[in-house]
């Protein structure tokens, strides 16, 4: 589900048996020629601003493109400044991310580091929590996490907050047991995040009137979009107003009923009660969960009684009826009460064979 620097999930090895002693390095500076140590005060002075999210397109590119050549080019015709830098691979396929270590420590937002990691995103380094912690707080950044595969937690900046004056936004992530620390830079890599295709995003409306089973077929596919994009793709490319996805299990008369949930920023309207929470289940289920409203708020808004009340213990009203060839596709709105307390109100869509 996430690419590049979102995805990795390695577990980073201890450093202390990477470190040069501080001596040696004092040393080597002090034995380089005014030349060479200026090359790699300066390297290191880009490097940082890359990580910082100051870095211009022309630093982003000629940084790249050194620690390219170092690490698939052969040592012995590495610069000076990148002599003893130390490149290793992990992870397989799509999901893979270079390890580089180097032999002189940076300090990235005020956290001293020996290592970076490197992958389709660009570059991040390792922080703890307490790091992680402070960095999302004095940069204002907002949680978005995932469990469809495994917890992931990602912390950027919201899109309003955007028009900063910097040349890129601070992320921060989940890996495996620790977090990193890296920039989301514009560019063609932003660009392309998200396939033209799933652009148009789905409004507050379109689910509104998907949930009680009045939306045509352009904003049906507005939702498909965002669940496509919220299932399948990096925190980043989410919609704005989405803060969450996880896969869940609710139960109701005695049935399991497995979703995925999305979680939202700002709450929809279902007949004027506020939802947060969206549910969808295979088979053709979109529903809103209720939150805290009474099972009999939701019936009174939507009009529910007991003629509608099914064997099952749920209520449902058919709404829509559309004949087609070999099939006729019913839209039914229906609230289920389930074991836990929640209400699930929303449109179930079934295709039933013609007769012949």
């Amino acid at each position: 589900m996430h690419t590049g620097f979102l995805r990795s999930r390695m577990m980073l090895p201890r450093f202390s048996q990477l470190f040069v002693p501080a001596a040696a390095i004092v040393l080597l500076m002090a034995a380089a020629p005014p030349v060479q140590a200026n090359t790699a005060a300066n390297f290191q002075r880009d490097l940082v601003e890359i990580l910082e999210c100051r870095a211009t397109p022309a630093t982003r590119q000629a940084v790249t493109t050194a620690l390219r050549g170092a690490r698939y080019g052969a040592p012995q015709a590495r610069p000076a400044h990148l002599q003893g830098w130390g490149f290793t691979r992990s992870g397989d396929g799509e999901d893979t991310t270079t390890l580089i270590d180097m032999p002189d420590a940076l300090s990235v937002h005020g956290i001293p580091t020996y290592r970076l990691l490197a992958d389709d995103m660009g570059f991040s380094i390792p922080v703890d929590a307490i790091q992680r912690a402070r960095i999302v707080s004095e940069n204002g950044l907002r949680l978005r996490a995932s469990t469809l595969r495994e917890p992931f937690q990602l912390w950027s900046a919201p899109a309003a907050a955007g028009n900063t004056s910097l040349p890129g936004s601070v992320v921060v992530s989940s890996d495996h047991d620790g977090y990193r620390v890296g920039c989301d830079y514009p560019g063609p890599m932003r660009d392309a995040r998200v396939p033209a295709r799933l652009r148009e995003a789905a409004t507050a409306g379109d689910i509104g009137a998907a949930l009680a089973c009045r939306a045509d077929d352009a904003a049906m596919q507005r939702i498909a979009n965002l669940w496509e994009r919220v299932s399948e793709m990096s925190p980043l490319a989410w919609p704005d107003n989405v803060r969450a996805v996880a896969e869940r299990e609710y139960h109701a008369n005695g049935q399991e009923i497995p979703v995925m949930v999305v979680t939202l920023d700002q709450p929809v309207a279902l007949k004027g009660l506020p939802a947060q929470s969206l549910v969808l289940a295979y088979g053709g289920y979109l529903a809103a969960d209720m939150g805290d409203a009474p099972l009999k708020a939701v019936l009174d808004v939507t009009d529910l009684g007991a003629a509608d009340l099914q064997e099952e213990g749920y209520w449902m009203r058919e709404v829509t009826r559309e004949a087609s060839s070999g099939y006729t596709r019913v839209r039914a709105f229906s609230v289920i009460p389930t074991e836990s307390g929640a209400v699930l109100a929303g449109c179930m869509t079934s295709d039933v064979r013609s007769a012949d």
